[in-house]
């Protein structure tokens, strides 16, 4: 019995080493299939039609975020980033309405960041209601060095910047001179603020988006035109006199493309 026990003893750290290696192997192996364990897809809105890959590295197609179609989107998790209990997954999408590329981490209360992230977005397919009564078309470019939002809070931190050419399609309709606009993404007292400003030889416009961490959203835009016929056709779009300049103003909850 002496010589078992010892033999036993001896075999105890080998033992306990196969079964930690055994362990990683499964785990660094999990195929990516198995992603529904770790994330609730119906509280993310997130939806595909299949995966292939492991949890660590793998590809998703046809996948779409509350709505909004991204094709194809490849992801690589960082193992170190897990240490910290605030996962680091490298993402890429090509091939839907948002395509871009960018650093997304998870961390504790629902904190939510995004880092050197960029994405061209298909207006059309984000926004089907259209824009001032209009149907939307053009693009949008958004560069985000730095975003972090949460539940408790809205937004902490953003440095970005935003252009989109949405505006020129209505504009085309009335005769009018393409209006580009170009912009910041910041944060104000918890909300998540987007400005905008354009300008043609015939109008500047303003544009202002606040998001609070409900996801309530308010826009008002403010155009300045320098002739009537200009003014007269901001009226068909909904915008109202006010100060000497055109305002427009909408409100609502984001729940998903076209909300």
């Amino acid at each position: 019995m002496t010589r078992e026990r010892s033999l036993l003893t001896g075999m105890t750290a080998p033992l306990a080493v196969a079964t930690l290696v055994f362990v990683v192997t499964l785990i660094v192996n999990a195929p990516a299939s198995l992603l529904p364990v770790f994330v609730d897809l119906d509280e993310a809105q997130i939806s595909y039609s299949g995966v292939s890959g492991t949890v660590w590295n793998g590809n998703v197609s046809d996948a779409s975020i509350a709505g909004a179609p991204l094709g194809a989107v490849s992801f690589e998790v960082s193992p170190w980033s897990l240490l910290g209990f605030s996962p680091q997954i490298a993402l890429s999408m090509q091939g839907g309405a948002i395509a871009g590329e960018g650093r997304v981490t998870v961390g504790p209360g629902r904190k939510l960041s995004l880092k050197d992230s960029s994405a061209d977005i298909e207006v059309a397919a984000i926004a089907p209601r259209g824009v001032f009564g209009e149907p939307a078309f053009g693009l949008a470019k958004l560069e985000i060095r730095d975003l972090s939002v949460n539940n408790n809070v809205g937004c902490i931190s953003a440095d970005g910047s935003i252009w989109t050419d949405v505006l020129d399609a209505p504009a085309k309709r009335f005769n009018l001179p393409a209006l580009p606009m170009a912009g910041a993404i910041t944060c104000d007292r918890g909300e998540l603020l987007v400005t905008l400003f354009g300008e043609n030889a015939r109008a500047r416009a303003d544009i202002t988006l606040r998001i609070d961490r409900t996801l309530a959203y308010e826009i008002t835009a403010t155009a300045r035109p320098a002739e009537e016929s200009v003014a007269s056709a901001l009226r068909v779009f909904g915008f109202e006199d006010e100060n000497g300049a055109l305002t427009y103003g909408s409100v609502g909850v984001f729940r998903g493309t076209g909300s």
